[in-house]
């Protein structure tokens, strides 16, 4: 009686271990289309991806930040959500996003991407714990590279303020891609705890898109004049470009008008989504 009992104790146990199994929700990708997801609280765990290979072929995955902050995992097979997995992947807020390329691997591995919120933030009156982009390749030359517009001139921007800060003037130079399109974004004040301003899903978060209309300079510069700015408060301004034909989108350089201790200045900010083949300081794993 007691070896029964103590086998149906050991069934029951993974009988409930396949339950909460089963019961994570798996988001599944598809080949060089970005997907996003937002994590609420730190208490809902890991937002779990996969994507099966075809044939076997090299990937790169890339994991952006747009608010909060998360760890990365990356698991063949099986969802592993600890330091055990394939790449593990730890929050760095010096580089512009989380990822790792995978040599080729057999035609139906399943790969898991699982995103893990470390802390909660409070914004527009709601708890965030992360917001980001998840990228999976398997042909980043063709699929990726012709479709994600770089701002020219490594997103540098000139800014100036004038009539005693209440007027300024931004001014960039476009890519040359006739299928690019040029939107302004504002945030007045403080940037919340959180925010991340190095990547155009990040701009979209947390600023407000603005209708100040862009002027056409010639030679591919471009700019826009704000008047009636507020001189003691700093207002954020980022210029986010996004190619019409997948909407991959990246951002300029982050100029703040009446910052602080300044009557302007800027933020070297070029930390879009790019991928690997652009990224000097990708995080790079190679599976052996």
């Amino acid at each position: 009686m007691k070896t029964i009992l103590s086998l149906l104790f050991i069934l029951s146990i993974f009988s409930n271990l396949y339950f909460v199994k089963s019961q994570q929700s798996v988001t599944v990708l598809s080949d060089s289309i970005e997907s996003f997801g937002t994590i609420e609280t730190v208490k809902s765990g890991a937002s779990i991806y996969s994507f099966t290979l075809t044939s076997k072929l090299p990937t790169n995955i890339t994991v952006t930040p747009c608010f909060g902050t998360f760890d990365i995992y990356v698991s063949l097979n099986n969802i592993i959500t600890n330091k055990s997995a394939t790449y593990y992947g730890e929050w760095d807020p010096s580089v512009k996003a989380l990822g790792t390329n995978l040599k080729a691997l057999p035609e139906n591995t399943i790969i898991y991407i699982a995103v893990m919120p470390l802390e909660e933030y409070d914004f527009k009156n709601k708890t965030y714990a992360a917001s980001f982009s998840v990228l999976i390749t398997t042909n980043e030359q063709d699929l990726v590279v012709p479709y994600l517009p770089i701002p020219a001139r490594d997103g540098g921007v000139d800014i100036k303020l004038t009539n005693g800060g209440k007027s300024g003037t931004i001014s960039f130079y476009k890519t040359g891609n006739s299928t690019d399109n040029y939107t302004i974004y504002t945030f007045y004040g403080t940037r919340p705890k959180g925010s991340f301003p190095f990547s155009a899903c990040g701009v979209k978060f947390y600023a407000t898109e603005n209708n100040q209309k862009i002027e056409d300079n010639g030679d591919n510069e471009a700019s826009a004049t704000f008047t009636g700015l507020n001189t003691k408060e700093p207002t954020g301004l980022t210029v986010v470009v996004t190619r019409k034909t997948k909407n991959f989108s990246s951002a300029y350089d982050y100029a703040v008008f009446n910052a602080p201790n300044s009557s302007s200045s800027l933020k070297s900010t070029f930390l879009n989504l790019i991928p690997a083949f652009f990224i000097c300081i990708f995080i790079s794993f190679l599976l052996l």
